[in-house]
């Protein structure tokens, strides 16, 4: 798996393993963890196999408190995401950071050029 990866507004990336123990918030054993409920269709995005999810914000510093959903360590030798809508995606075994992706408009991120305008008149 790449180091960097998305399934829709959820964006996946493999970080390493917490050199200090982090607050546990949830073990799953051979079944599914719910990550995140789809912003406007309600789906959710749900993770099968031997995974721990834990929140440590100290390790998510730069990402905005409302966009990051936590850390997962896949404990089994691979975990699959899935989603109604988007293809499945196949973790390996290690750690991740979850967060929540936002689509920006050109203008929020200093992109958007006067002089480059592709707008029609």
């Amino acid at each position: 798996m790449p180091r960097l990866c998305a399934q829709g507004d959820i964006l996946i990336e493999r970080v390493a393993d917490p050199t200090r123990a982090s607050k546990l918030s949830t073990c799953v054993e051979d079944g599914y963890l719910t990550i995140a409920v789809g912003e406007q269709s309600g789906h959710c995005h749900r993770l099968f196999g031997t995974v721990q999810l834990f929140r440590d914000d100290r390790l998510a510093r730069e990402i905005p408190p409302r966009l990051y959903l936590g850390h997962v360590q896949v404990k089994s030798p691979s975990a699959r995401l899935e989603h109604d809508e988007h293809a499945p995606l196949i973790l390996a075994e290690g750690t991740y950071r979850i967060r929540r992706q936002r689509e920006l408009e050109p203008t929020e991120v200093g992109l958007y050029d006067a002089d480059f305008d592709t707008r029609e008149d």
